[in-house]
């Protein structure tokens, strides 16, 4: 009996995950950028969004971010971070409906080389 019900709840599951975006929403976003402490902060509001269905692409000068809610609303959004940063140092954190971006401004001298002469 318990297979019957898991596979109820596997099939549930499934058609949820199968229904379309009616909507696709902006989410309200804010963002901080501290050129002092080379730093981006970034709070973007997802509520009734599950962690498992946001996803969060970057590059070193902006990211985007579609997060599905599951009853015909999407939140999709795509920004820039303002400055160029990087990558290995970027985190993102989910809770209560709202995901926080922290993130490192590549310093444009990082990569220069010392000419002698």
């Amino acid at each position: 009996m318990a297979l019957v019900e898991k596979k109820k709840e596997e099939l549930e599951e499934k058609k949820e995950e199968e229904k379309e975006s009616v909507y696709r929403v902006y989410p309200d976003m804010y963002k901080n950028v501290d050129y002092k402490q080379k730093t981006v902060d970034i709070e973007v509001e997802l509520p009734g969004v599950k962690k498992e269905k946001i996803e969060l692409k970057a590059l070193p000068t902006w990211f985007l971010i579609s997060a599905p809610r599951g009853d015909g609303i999407e939140y999709c959004a795509q920004s820039g971070f303002g400055a160029e940063i990087i990558l290995e140092k970027t985190t993102a954190k989910y809770s209560n409906g709202l995901l926080k971006i922290h993130a490192v401004i590549k310093d444009p001298l990082d990569d220069a080389k010392t000419i002698k002469f």
